[in-house]
């Protein structure tokens, strides 16, 4: 008896080559994504909400870009601790905007810089920015290096530090590197968080907290104001205790996440 022959799929077709094409880009709008896996966009945009709808995929509301879900761990190996951090940080800095106003960035540290992964810009009536996801940001200059350093072990932060220096990510020389990450800790120690006055931008100033999960530092959270609007201390006054609380909610999801699949 012959194999019985069933007719294409075309929707499972575009929607697993939708998915491939996200594993691939790691993080994309829906317009890349369709020609990527070439099909139109009105069929990318409507497969991309089902696949949403069904946990697949996330869509940032910082910027419109799509990522994977856990959901997919099986079907792709794109899928990073990252990917997967970036989405809780996302939801608790948009809970964190209307207390604060001011925009925050979430980074990461990344072949010597730290890459804003997700950012509330686009929606703070105080920033002149819009498109922040994927910018870089100085180590050992901005509050969001600064704070990655204060929170990370000995052994990470230093091969950090050797990485920035091989990105040519510092203009730093080696002696002055030492001399600032020593007044760093000592910085840091006494006012509980980092800091930065035209640290990545003239004009902007941040105070910025490490995220850390298990005592390993998986990124940072800033938030940025006018240098002239106020000082360094006037800002942690104000805003550090809503900056910490929801940096200490980041963290514990990211830890029962963590701890939900055993890593």
């Amino acid at each position: 008896m012959a194999e019985q022959r069933y007719a294409h799929v075309r929707a499972l077709d575009r929607g697993l080559r939708l998915l491939v094409a996200l594993n691939e880009a790691g993080r994309s709008d829906p317009a890349a994504l369709a020609r990527i896996a070439e099909i139109d966009r009105t069929t990318a945009y409507r497969l991309l909400e089902t696949l949403e709808g069904l946990g697949y995929v996330s869509r940032s509301q910082s910027d419109g870009k799509y990522v994977l879900l856990p959901t997919v761990r099986n079907l792709s190996e794109g899928l990073t601790r990252s990917d997967k951090a970036s989405r809780i940080v996302a939801e608790e800095l948009f809970e964190l905007l209307p207390h604060v106003l001011w925009p925050t960035d979430y980074a990461t540290f990344e072949r010597g810089w730290m890459v804003i992964r997700e950012t509330t810009h686009r929606f703070s009536p105080y920033s002149v920015h819009r498109a922040m996801v994927g910018r870089r940001r100085p180590l050992i200059e901005s509050a969001l290096g600064r704070a990655m350093l204060a929170g990370a072990e000995p052994l990470h932060r230093e091969e950090m530090l050797a990485i920035a220096q091989s990105a040519r990510a510092t203009d730093l020389p080696e002696h002055r590197i030492k001399e600032a990450i020593s007044s760093l800790f000592e910085d840091y120690s006494r006012r509980g968080y980092a800091w930065a006055v035209d640290g990545a931008e003239q004009g902007i100033s941040a105070i910025a907290l490490p995220v850390k999960v298990s005592e390993s530092v998986l990124g940072s959270v800033n938030l940025l104001f006018f240098t002239s609007a106020m000082a360094i201390e006037t800002a942690a006054e104000r805003f550090l205790p809503s900056l910490r609380t929801a940096v200490a909610v980041i963290s514990a999801r990211l830890q029962k996440q963590t701890d939900s699949e055993g890593l």
